[in-house]
This record gives C-alpha cells, structure tokens and sequence, in this order.
C-alpha cells in the first residue's frame, strides 16, 4: 500500500501507474475513488444497509420504479434509457449498485479530504477499468452502454445483466463491470465521472486486490497531511466551484471562506 503526503506525490503516483497499465495506450488512464476514511469499503450505497428480509433485488426495482414514477414531475428533461435513469439516481442520491470513480486524480483527492477533519487517516482507490473487464468479460473495453446511438447492439448487451429489466426474474452476475455515463448532467462532464456497476457479491472489486496481475491499488492520506492537502488543492483551484458547477457549489464555497475566516481570528 503507497502513501502520499502531497499533491505532488498524488499526481506522480497517478502518472506512474498510467505508464505501467497503459504502456500502448496514450489516451487511456486509471480511474480513482477518493474515501474520507479509510476504513470504508469499495461498496456500493445499496449494499450498505443489512440485508432486507425481501430480497435486494425486489427492494432495488421497488426503489426504481418509485424514481422513474416521480422524477419526470420533478426534472425539467425526463432521461430516455434504463441507464440513464440509473445515472440520474446515482446522482441525486438514491441507492444503486453503481460506484462513483473519476478520471482525475486530484478530483479523487478533493473527495478524499474535503470533509476529513484529522480524525482518520483518508484513501484513493486507482483502478485500471479496462483490465476489470477484461478480468470479467474477457474483452479490453470500457463503453457507455446507455449511449444507444453509436454503440452495437452486441457490445451494449454484454452489460444488460447487470441492469436487468424492472421485476424480471434474471439473476445478477456475482462480478462487478467498469463503464463510461452518458453524460445527461453537467456535474458528470465536470467531474468526469466513470462507475464501476456491481452485482450480487458486494465484495467483488476488493477481492480482486489478491489477484497476482491485480490493476486496482488502495493508497493511504495519513490524517496529519489532511489539511495541508486541502490547501493545495485549494492552491490548485480544485475546490467546491470547480467540482460542483453550480450554485449549490457556490454556496458551499462561500461557507467555507466564512469559516477559514473565523479560523484565522
């Protein structure tokens, strides 16, 4: 397990891995996951409640069903696809199997220390998605499924188990799989947002740590470089504007140069 202390080393680790799991690949890169602590799991949001009496899998087309009834009254566009659908839930909170990574590092380390407040020691999880489907689905590829224009019929299907149509008897596949948004909201392009989409077994991404060709690595933000990292990210000009692009996120600037005021009375 690495260790980084600064910005710097963040950016220098990420570049690293980039040129060893992408040597032929210029324009791809590893994913990233930034965990306030570091004791969390690489579990997603559905799975983090004790298991209902009724099945996940009801309570989880319940849940859809529910957002897909109500959300159209709610949104001023209504998305077109499954997927879609599953993304905007994603996006405003609701339980899904979908787990949020990015393609910036420092985006990932942003979230890894923005509301750690020295108590415990933080992480970025990096992943190399291509090499997760190839693991899963024996093809090096990462594609967005829902993007129905574009896209073959063949390749999109490959990931519809683990999007089972609403109430269908199909079983989830135990693994989980790396795919690409659409990017139906402007915080998804902003914070290039990418998702890993698991299945049955909730463990199935940190069990993969033990492989011998493992391209997934947890990294350690010890809790006393916590606060200088934020400045530099601050520094930097990763903060609540540039990750949340609207007025929520302003807002929440706004409250945190409020308090880095009284904090330096």
């Amino acid at each position: 397990m690495s260790t980084i202390t600064n910005i710097a080393e963040c950016v220098a680790l990420a570049t690293q891995l980039k040129r060893e799991w992408f040597p032929h690949e210029p324009t791809w890169g590893p994913w990233f996951r930034g965990h306030r602590d570091i004791a969390w799991k690489l579990t997603p949001k559905l799975y983090r409640v004790k298991a209902p009496k009724r099945g996940i899998r009801i309570i989880e087309d319940e849940i859809r069903q529910e957002f897909i009834m109500r959300g159209p009254g709610l949104a001023d566009t209504g998305p077109l696809t499954s997927w879609e659908w599953y993304f905007t839930m994603q996006h405003f909170g609701a339980p899904t199997r979908l787990l949020d990574w990015t393609e910036g590092a420092l985006i990932a380390l942003y979230f890894a220390v923005r509301d750690n407040v020295g108590d415990t020691d933080s992480a970025i999880w990096i992943l190399d998605p291509w090499w997760l489907n190839l693991h899963v689905l024996k093809e090096r590829e990462v594609i967005p499924p829902g993007a129905v224009i574009g896209i073959s019929t063949p390749d999109a299907d490959r990931y519809k188990p683990w999007l089972p149509d609403r109430y269908s008897k199909d079983e989830l596949p135990k693994p989980c799989v790396a795919i690409y948004p659409t990017h139906s909201e402007r915080r998804i392009s902003t914070q290039r947002s990418c998702f890993t989409i698991h299945g049955s077994d909730e463990a199935a991404l940190e069990s993969l740590t033990g492989e011998s060709d493992a391209h997934i690595a947890k990294v350690t933000i010890p809790r006393a470089e916590i606060l200088s990292i934020r400045e530099q990210l601050a520094v930097a000009g990763v903060d609540e504007i540039t990750i949340f692009p609207d007025l929520d996120g302003l807002g929440r600037y706004l409250n945190a140069v409020l308090e880095s005021e009284a904090d330096a009375i």
